[in-house]
């Protein structure tokens, strides 16, 4: 599991960099093609628009495995270390049952109503857009249960640099 685990972090993290280059350079042509061409380009806005989408939800899967997400730390630490493992199995049942049923089940859904729908500049499928959904859904399912298997407390990154 450790090694399909970093196979994982390892994709996510080389999509999200590629995400996000291709928006910094789209950004640019943009930038160029407004004030220096006098000629905006619809379509390079609408493409940052999805690559966006796609970005933050791949990049919240991969921050939700790592367990570096915001998370309020100082209840659960009031509590002895059984029940803190308590809560952080019952939190990732819950996280759990929210993809598979929020973002995988919800996604296809919407996918399949957005299937015939298209992107008024660049004429993409709608369905390319809202597929992030549930991809990212399947990560996120797939570290809920890695979590729920090894049971583990995520670690403190209490006083350091800054």
């Amino acid at each position: 599991m450790n090694k399909l685990t970093h196979y994982i972090d390892r994709t996510l993290l080389s999509v999200s960099g590629v995400l996000i280059t291709v928006m910094v350079i789209l950004s640019v042509w943009q930038v160029i093609t407004r004030y220096i061409l006098n000629t905006p380009s619809t379509t390079s806005e609408e493409i940052i628009r999805f690559l966006l989408i796609w970005f933050a939800l791949l990049s919240a899967a991969y921050v939700f495995g790592k367990k570096k997400h915001i998370a309020i730390l100082f209840i659960r630490e009031k509590f002895p270390l059984k029940a803190q493992l308590f809560i952080e199995r019952l939190t990732n049942i819950i996280i759990l049952l929210v993809a598979l049923i929020l973002m995988i089940y919800g996604g296809i859904k919407i996918v399949a109503l957005t299937w015939t729908q298209y992107a008024p500049a660049t004429g993409v499928s709608m369905a390319l857009m809202y597929g992030a959904l549930p991809i990212s859904g399947l990560f996120i399912a797939f570290y809920s249960i890695r979590g729920i298997i090894t049971n583990e407390l995520p670690e403190n990154d209490e006083g350091g640099e800054v």
